[in-house]
Order: C-alpha cells, then sequence, then structure tokens
C-alpha cells in the first residue's frame, strides 16, 4: 500500500496544489469555475460569472488567477485530486490484489456518479490537449501515473504472476478500457454508469484470467 501513497504524493508535488486550510478563497473560485464551465460553458465562464457564483468582487478573482487558462489548468488538477481520493479509498477497501483491480477499474465510475460537473470539465480538458501541447503533457502524466499503479496491482498484488512486460500491455488495456467505456456512457448514453462499471469489472476479470 505504501507505493501507492508514495506515488499520489508526488503527483500532488508534480502538480504544485493540494487544498490547504489557508486556500478556502481560492478553492471557492475553483468550485464556482468548475460549476461555471459545465452548466454555462466555457465561454461564457467569465471572470464576472464565477465572482456572481460565490457573491464576490472581479478584482477578488484576478487577484488569484492571472487569466482564464490559469483558472482552468487549476480546476483540472483539483478535479485530478478528487478522483484520485476517490481511487484510493477504493483500493483501501480491497480484500485482496484482484479486489484491488476491480475497485481499481471500478472507482472513475463512481467518480463520475458523484461529479458530474467534474467529469463535463474533464471532456474538455481531453478536447484541449489536442490543441494545447501543455495540456497534452499534462494528461500524459496523469495517464502515466494510472498504467503505473495498475501495472503495480497486476504485478505485486494478485496470486497470479504476471511478467512485467505482460503486465504493462495489461495495465494500458485496462486503463484504455475504463476511460473508453466512460466517454461512450457519457457522449452516447448507450448505457448507465452502473451498467458500464460492472460490464468493466467483467471485462477485466476476463483479462486476468486470459
Amino acid at each position: 500500500m505504501n507505493s501507492f501513497s508514495n506515488t499520489d504524493t508526488k503527483i500532488y508535488e508534480l502538480f504544485e496544489f493540494k487544498p490547504r486550510k489557508g486556500d478556502l478563497k481560492k478553492m471557492e473560485i475553483i468550485l464556482a469555475a468548475i460549476e461555471c464551465i459545465a452548466t454555462i460553458g466555457f465561454e461564457k465562464t467569465t471572470y464576472e460569472a464565477i465572482a456572481q457564483k460565490i457573491d464576490t468582487r472581479r478584482a477578488h478573482v484576478a487577484y488569484h488567477f492571472k487569466d482564464k487558462a490559469d483558472i482552468f489548468e487549476a480546476c483540472v488538477k483539483y478535479i485530478m485530486a478528487s478522483y484520485q481520493q476517490t481511487s484510493i479509498k477504493r483500493i483501501e477497501e480491497a480484500k485482496d490484489g484482484l479486489e484491488m483491480l476491480v475497485n481499481y477499474a471500478e472507482a472513475p465510475f463512481l467518480w463520475a456518479e458523484e461529479n458530474p460537473e467534474q467529469l463535463s470539465v474533464m471532456l474538455l480538458f481531453y478536447y484541449l490537449c489536442t490543441v494545447d501541447p501543455k495540456y497534452k503533457e499534462l494528461h500524459t502524466t496523469i495517464r502515466s501515473g494510472g498504467v503505473e499503479r495498475i501495472q503495480y496491482i497486476l504485478t505485486n498484488q494478485l496470486t497470479k504472476k504476471i511478467p512485467v512486460k505482460e503486465a504493462a500491455v495489461m495495465a494500458k488495456t485496462i486503463q484504455n478500457l475504463v476511460s473508453g467505456t466512460i466517454m461512450d456512457v457519457t457522449t452516447t448514453g448507450n448505457r448507465t454508469l452502473k451498467e458500464a462499471k460492472q460490464l468493466v469489472k467483467q471485462q477485466v476479470l476476463r483479462i486476468i484470467s486470459q
């Protein structure tokens, strides 16, 4: 379990953002920005719109964030911290390695159910990754961390011994399965998140049993 704790600490440090008691106003702005982006769209999410959400002045928002891009990046980092908390909690609830793997694969669906506005912001983030190298680099770091976690479970927590190279391929396959399924559910409505979570669980178990 320590390996996961260390990894998440490094990611928090890399993102240079972890909520503290002294950052209440900044946190308030970020949460308001997430709500604005998810409900009225990115273009209409202005300093004024954010300020109105938290009953403050535009100048207070500008004091903490130099521009809109700065706000959006902070939103993404906050969302990833939120998602990591859900993942870690699910991992800690596992009784064995197989349950740890399944719980980790199910965590994004639970997070999405609990935080639909955050999911909407992340979908925008995925688009921006295609046009902005800065966001693409950040997303690469996020995805790499996810693969490392899955690979750690596959090579260190399961009763079945899986070679490192095989585990690396499996880890990426599972990650793509999870993210692809969430994207499908969110953008098509073919199934619910609960149905998708169960489907992914079945497919992860099938991958492991091969």
